[in-house]
């Protein structure tokens, strides 16, 4: 059981160094993010069954600069040149991510459900190894 005990507890370490810093930024779009229109410039290689990585470029200002973001798209994958809508952070304008993403249930609360997830999993295993011993 201890050992089953000191595996949760490296995982809830990891969890809280690899997940949140990703699913703050998430949160934070999620609050205050402003929708605009990007420009696909290239694709990227897939993660796995998960979404496309597309690199996008987007004007804020009137005075033509250009921002760019790396992007995950699920639901349409734009071509090289198409337009789509991502949603960007005031504060960072370089972080951005596509409008579909930003509408999944888990989007900006992957730390949360990994913790919840994890802590299901700590207490079913302590509870199985207290009724075998």
């Amino acid at each position: 059981m201890r050992g089953w005990a000191i595996f949760c507890a490296v995982f809830a370490v990891a969890n809280i160094l690899i997940f949140r810093p990703r699913a703050a930024g998430e949160r934070r779009l999620r609050r205050h993010g402003r929708v605009t229109t990007a420009v696909c410039r290239a694709h990227l290689n897939a993660l796995g069954d998960g979404p496309m990585r597309v690199r996008c470029g987007y004007q804020l200002r009137p005075d033509g600069a250009e921002f760019h973001a790396v992007v995950r798209t699920r639901e349409h994958i734009p071509q090289v040149g198409e337009e789509f809508k991502v949603v960007y952070d005031p504060r960072e304008p370089n972080l951005a991510e596509s409008l579909d993403v930003t509408r999944t249930p888990l989007f900006g609360r992957e730390d949360i459900f990994a913790l919840a997830m994890w802590t299901g999993l700590f207490l079913v295993g302590t509870g199985c190894s207290a009724a075998a011993g």
